[in-house]
């Protein structure tokens, strides 16, 4: 046992709380350690003269102080007013201000409703406003996608992933951010990186420059499963103009069976 651990059991040691085999420790090691021995001797005779103090007992005068404290603030509780919340205030305010025949109700609700439209006629956005919030729109729009092209050229697949993923907050991507997704599609060496950036295209599949992407890129892939799932988005989009890629596909004899297969079932639903 080491000095600190034997201090640390000094408490249970006196009051005799340590089981047989724990105090022996301490004890075998108060015998060698003179340092621990002298401590031990000091802190036990404080513990001692700690232990034999009377406990300590309230005076009567005290205990009479106590109690007229407390019966001092059940009076005051007493006779406070209760306070009320502010529902029930707003409650007892609205109750006064609608009148209690029908008919009157009918007119003052009237009358809101016919303030509620002018208001709003007098307080709709001013031309200007509008022109500053659609900017304001549009530098949030331009920053979503240089935020998603920076990351589609980092060095780590995750964050690769990551600028992925933000080009789906990108609702009218401008040239470059398409280009960056086709580029991540066609040569990012993560295989999942390039499916999602697939999934990602498909969003953006009436642009021209995606389909044509699409189709060149399927027969420079080397990955079976990038290869079906371009074949399977090709086929949902009717895209017929990757027939001549897909039959290419099913004659040649070196790639992969289940893409050959694939590609035939691609001929045959857009055929």
């Amino acid at each position: 046992m080491k000095c600190d651990e034997v201090k640390n059991q000094f408490p249970e040691y006196w009051s005799g709380e340590l089981d047989e085999a724990a105090k022996f420790e301490v004890e075998s090691h108060l015998a060698i350690c003179a340092g621990c021995r002298e401590e031990n001797e000091s802190l036990n005779a404080v513990w001692t003269k700690l232990g034999a103090l009377p406990p300590e007992q309230p005076s009567p005068a005290l205990r009479a102080r106590f109690y007229a404290m407390l019966e001092g603030y059940q009076q005051g509780l007493a006779q406070a007013k209760p306070v009320r919340s502010w529902r029930e205030v707003l409650g007892t305010w609205l109750s006064r201000l609608v009148p209690r025949r029908p008919v009157f109700q009918l007119a003052t609700a009237a009358l809101l409703l016919i303030l509620g439209f002018t208001g709003g006629y007098f307080l709709k956005p001013s031309p200007e406003s509008s022109n500053e919030v659609a900017q304001l729109r549009e530098e949030v729009h331009d920053m979503r996608q240089m935020v998603t092209v920076s990351l589609l050229k980092q060095q780590s697949a995750s964050e690769r992933l990551k600028g992925v993923s933000w080009s789906n907050q990108v609702m009218h991507p401008d040239p470059e951010l398409l280009s960056a997704l086709l580029q991540t599609m066609n040569y990012d060496p993560n295989v999942d990186v390039r499916l999602a950036a697939i999934d990602a295209l498909n969003r953006f599949s009436t642009d021209p420059t995606v389909r044509k992407g699409l189709i060149e890129s399927l027969p420079k892939q080397d990955s079976p499963l990038v290869q079906i799932a371009m074949i399977d988005l090709l086929v949902q989009l009717h895209e017929r103009q990757s027939i001549d890629v897909l039959k290419q596909l099913t004659q040649d004899q070196e790639l992969n069976r289940v893409v050959r297969e694939r590609a035939q079932w691609g001929l045959q639903k857009l055929s």
